[in-house]
């Protein structure tokens, strides 16, 4: 129901006195208040009643219209029995808001408005009803038939008269009605992460956008989509420069026809035009635009029939990978990780890259991890295997493509990682990052490397840190090609009397080795950072050396002691 519908009853005799250009506005409904700041209790698209008791002064006018503007009101409507006419002051504040505003004669009650106007707008939400029932059911069968999101989208939101987005936690587009700048993902993504509430609104280009999740497996934002709608604006063009015309047409039809592959003209549904999104700014205090909501309902449905079938293709994919991060944990021979690549879909004989993520702080389940890695690698756009049944605690991707593209990996998951981090919280997120590997013989190094990347990104005190093994000192390289019981047996040799003397006596004596050699074996710096007497920094590591029975003044020995206190434990 529009408003000029609502004010065009004869029996009511109610006089417009501004916003004659806002009468195509849509009703949502009807409420009556005297409160000087209803907004609590409004949610865009009323009509706003009221007898004008919150005014003592002239200057409350601004106040409450401003807050009802806020809301999103479609208009206000003043009754006449307190001042006998309406106040100026309040036809200015509702011209300067942009708020229609029309008397109520002081013989009309305000219910007999309510009684004039409820009953249409209950049948039309009814018809509404019926119409959104019919539209589901048939993208069901849509869907059913094998048409995904990107055919049923435009279609339905052309009816719905709405541009929409659908993204990922780190702005990776599903579908959209219209191609969207990377920035401005980024932007939608980051605004949406960092929302204290959703629904949130953000101010885009002047207009407003609704932002929704769209939940999935597992129920984080960081692993939910967030659909991003915008009422449409007639006239202006397209991010290509050409304006498009009316959709028309049936939108289950338009989807049939994409999928059967048959021609039909009349359901050919194209949007007009909306401008380039490419600033996100939140939107205090304020209500969606009447009649979104309903829209971005019926288009959360779509999108959640999506996610569905995503995340089953997902739980697929999954087994698929832990079959590879078994045989990575049980040391399989080459031929066997060359069979669990093939058979997850990565080219055996292209080279590979490996990504070790691990996320502490957050008292989620662990398959948000997974989740997460799973969006890098898309991110990435390479044939992937994400797995985390390979490391305790730790997610492994590997990656297959040529040299030139797998040198790319680093940067773009610093990029994704980067935009992840308003959704973190308290929790902390580190990637490690491989050289590639040649062949699947070549993968469990590549695995090490990895983990000494993520070894080093956990020791960064920042909430999202990404180290790659180009990051590394040479050392870490080539300890990482040593066998795993040469390396452990090193390290006991080299540091074992001084593991099991703090043991015994809690004595801390490798922290104080590792502070020591951090400082480059300066005595007062390493003393201040351990918060210690220099005498008594001088007796713990007198007692290293003791233990050991070598001398950290000499350079041979210091590089043993940080060669062994970097190996695995």
């Amino acid at each position: 129901m529009l408003l000029r519908e609502a004010l065009d009853r004869p029996q009511l005799r109610l006089t417009l006195l501004t916003g004659e250009a806002e009468l195509d506005r849509p009703v949502s409904r009807v409420y009556v208040t005297d409160l000087p700041d209803p907004r609590r209790y409004l949610s865009g698209g009323e009509i706003v009643l009221t007898g004008l008791m919150w005014r003592r002064r002239a200057g409350d006018s601004e106040g409450f219209v401003a807050a009802c503007a806020a809301a999103g009101v479609t208009a206000i409507g003043a009754g006449d029995a307190v001042y006998g006419s309406v106040p100026v002051d309040l036809v200015t504040a509702c011209r300067q808001y942009g708020v229609p505003l029309f008397e109520v004669p002081v013989e009309v009650s305000f219910r007999e408005i309510i009684d004039e106007v409820t009953p249409t707008l209950w049948a039309r939400r009814a018809n509404g009803l019926a119409t959104v029932l019919g539209r589901y059911r048939g993208l069901v069968a849509a869907m059913a038939g094998g048409a995904r999101l990107a055919d049923l989208l435009q279609p339905v939101a052309a009816d719905l008269g709405v541009d929409c987005w659908v993204l990922t936690s780190a702005g990776r587009t599903v579908a959209g009605t219209l191609p969207l700048p990377s920035d401005a993902r980024r932007r939608l993504a980051t605004s949406f992460l960092a929302a204290g509430r959703l629904p949130a609104l953000v101010e885009v280009d002047d207009r407003r956008v609704w932002l929704v999740a769209v939940a999935g497996r597992p129920e984080h934002r960081l692993a939910a989509w967030l659909l991003a709608c915008a009422i449409r604006h007639p006239g202006p063009p397209d991010l290509d420069g050409a304006a498009r015309p009316e959709a028309t047409g049936s939108t289950v039809d338009a989807a049939q026809s994409k999928v059967t592959g048959s021609t039909v003209d009349a359901a050919r549904s194209a949007e007009l035009a909306s401008p380039a999104l490419d600033r996100a700014h939140p939107v205090v205090d304020s209500a969606p635009p009447p009649g979104l909501p309903e829209a971005a309902a019926e288009l959360v449905s779509l999108v959640a029939l999506e996610r569905a079938h995503a995340d089953e293709a997902g739980r697929v994919e999954r087994r698929l990978a832990d079959q590879l991060g078994t045989a990575l944990s049980s040391g399989a021979s080459p031929a066997e990780l060359r069979a669990a690549l093939s058979s997850g879909g990565l080219p055996p004989r292209s080279p590979l890259l490996v990504l070790a993520l691990r996320l502490t702080g957050l008292t989620t389940p662990p398959e948000l991890a997974v989740a997460i890695t799973e969006e890098l690698v898309r991110s990435a756009t390479l044939p992937a295997m994400v797995t985390g049944a390979a490391r305790p605690g730790t997610v492994l991707a590997v990656l297959a493509g040529g040299r030139t593209e797998l040198a790319g990996i680093p940067d773009a998951v610093r990029g994704t990682v980067a935009g992840l981090v308003p959704g973190l919280g308290a929790g902390r997120l580190a990637v490690g990052i491989s050289g590639p590997a040649a062949d699947p013989g070549a993968l469990p190094g590549a695995v090490e490397q990895a983990e000494h990347a993520l070894t080093t990104a956990l020791a960064d005190p920042g909430t999202g840190s990404v180290v790659s093994a180009g990051d590394l000192a040479s050392h870490l390289l080539l300890l990482s090609g040593v066998p795993p019981e040469a390396r452990r047996a090193f390290r006991d040799r080299v540091l074992g009397p001084v593991l099991a003397y703090d043991r015994a006596h809690d004595a801390d004596l490798v922290g104080t080795l590792e502070e020591f050699l951090a400082c480059s074996g300066s005595w007062s710096r390493a003393a201040e950072r351990l918060h210690l007497h220099v005498n008594t920094l001088r007796y713990r590591i007198g007692r290293i050396e003791q233990l050991t029975g070598r001398d950290l003044s000499r350079f041979p020995d210091r590089v043993d002691f940080y060669l062994a206190l970097r190996l695995p434990h």
